[in-house]
């Protein structure tokens, strides 16, 4: 592979990053308070086509690669790494329908998420299920009826339609889709939660009691995938890859705002970017986030040419790029020094933002794990 993007790509990369800084970058501030203001970002995102790019065409996307998806989540990572994994979570609903649904749920859903004109996301989280997915008490049954008590649901209390997990009468575990827009009496979905970083995703608890659903709310009706386990795995390797587009871009900015740190603050008479203590510093942030940008690519590129390696490469930048967003971003306050503190000032938000990018869509330590098991440890 080619790990370098093309001519078309980079000129991709930066179509997009004109359109955030100037079209939604003066519209992220308090995304956290105004479910509104997050609608209307998916809106413009939307009719700019940037939310169908993996979306086939015949169902109002542009059919791009995977790849195309991932560098417009890093843009939007350098904007506010919160609203990358809002949008994250809606395109990874999109590719669940996409990749296993019937033709009449990707001819009802896919143009509607393709158009911005319906926000998505997936339930999976519970109290007792977060890495160990296999925990999952959420059940429909033999009458058909979900009861479920979902956890950290990104996009809650702004989408209209849910993939969500739950176990059922025939297998062990389904992915269903609830439109949360008609469904109200049977569902109550909790108040915003406060949380230490990524405040531009909105983030809810979503209560299920006595639902009714019936087969075509199945993802891919009763003939489903063969193992909806693996439709569920696919999605957890396909947001990963996401959030470390997001990690990526916010790490950009991370070194961007040192960069300018070390050249214009002067200490003892010069630059603090003379001192060698820092030109080290700027030099392990360069190199580490070019090698996580460049694992986050491979990743995206082995989605759509490389299936086989998709689940250990989604880990290995998830688990690699979320650790220099972290490390790089507290660098980024030392290099700031006192300023870097306030909250005036934007490295306080990355250094929360990276920390939470730990932990988020599956911890440093479950990546790890996942890349022992597909290497054969």
């Amino acid at each position: 592979m080619n790990t370098f993007l093309s001519s078309l790509q980079t000129e991709l990369f930066e179509d997009y990053k004109k359109f955030l800084t100037s079209e939604i970058e003066p519209r992220v501030e308090d995304l956290e308070n105004d479910p509104d203001k997050v609608k209307s970002v998916f809106e413009s995102l939307g009719q700019k086509g940037f939310l169908g790019t993996s979306v086939a065409k015949e169902y109002g996307g542009c059919g791009e690669p995977f790849i195309h998806t991932a560098l417009l989540i890093q843009a939007l990572g350098q904007i506010d790494a919160g609203l990358a994994m809002s949008v994250a979570s809606h395109l990874t609903a999109a590719e669940l329908i996409q990749k296993f649904g019937t033709d009449t749920q990707k001819s009802r859903y896919l143009p509607l998420l393709a158009r911005g004109e319906c926000i998505a996301t997936v339930a999976a989280t519970e109290e007792g299920a977060g890495s160990d997915y296999m925990g999952i008490a959420a059940c429909v049954d033999k009458e058909s009826s979900l009861t479920a008590e979902k956890t950290w649901v990104v996009n809650g209390d702004v989408a209209e339609l849910a993939v969500v997990t739950a176990r059922g009468e025939e297998s062990p575990l389904g992915l269903w889709l609830v439109d949360l827009s008609q469904v109200k009496d049977a569902v109550k979905i909790s108040a915003n939660i406060k949380k230490l970083g990524l405040a531009g995703a909105r983030t809810n608890n979503i209560s299920f009691k006595n639902l009714k659903l019936d087969d075509a709310s199945r993802l891919g009706g009763v003939e489903g995938p063969a193992s909806q386990e693996e439709a569920l795995l696919h999605g957890m390797d396909f947001i990963k890859v996401l959030a470390a587009a997001a990690a990526v871009g916010l790490t950009d900015m991370a070194l961007a705002h040192s960069v300018d740190r070390a050249r214009s603050r002067e200490q003892f008479g010069s630059a603090i970017g003379k001192l060698q203590a820092i030109q080290w510093k700027l030099a392990d942030m360069s190199s580490e986030s070019c090698g996580a940008r460049l694992l986050t690519y491979r990743a995206a590129w082995s989605k759509d040419e490389e299936p086989t390696e998709f689940r250990k490469n989604a880990a290995m930048c998830k688990y690699y790029a979320a650790r220099v967003a972290q490390v790089h971003s507290a660098e980024a306050v030392q290099i700031f020094g006192a300023a870097g503190l306030s909250c005036d000032l934007p490295m306080e938000k990355l250094y929360r933002d990276a920390k939470v990018m730990e932990i988020a869509e599956g911890t440093a330590e479950i990546q790890k794990n996942i890349v022992a098991h597909e290497i054969g440890s």
